[in-house]
């Protein structure tokens, strides 16, 4: 049911036609998505552990509210700086792989609908 809803829109119908496929991912990573990886990284690598200094730091001084108002703030900032980092590692990577696996998808469950040639995985 889902595949017969897909196959309807141009996403998909496009994808089947390019015979989408995973050959972006062969090519050398650009400057721009390493430093998008490395933001994401960065995001999860420092969230909890800076959220858990702050919780130490505030206990230490006895403000309490310091990390009430801080530990959201840092979860927010993290959570922003992995969001660019999605950004800058790339939409090209993220939009080919959703194309092959929707063209698989589609090529898999409606295939009276695909043409002959496009029926190669």
């Amino acid at each position: 049911m889902l595949a017969r809803q897909l196959i309807k829109t141009k996403f998909a119908h496009r994808a089947v036609a390019e015979n989408a496929d995973l050959s972006v991912f062969r090519q050398k990573p650009s400057g721009r998505m390493l430093t998008g990886l490395g933001c994401i990284a960065l995001s999860y690598i420092a969230c909890w552990p800076v959220i858990g200094a702050l919780s130490v730091f505030a206990i230490y001084i006895g403000q309490s509210l310091l990390i009430v108002i801080g530990g959201p703030v840092i979860w927010t900032a993290c959570h922003f700086l992995c969001m660019f980092g999605v950004y800058m590692a790339g939409a090209d990577h993220s939009k080919a792989f959703l194309k092959w696996a929707i063209r698989i998808f589609v090529e898999k469950h409606v295939p009276e609908k695909v043409p002959e040639q496009n029926l190669s995985s």
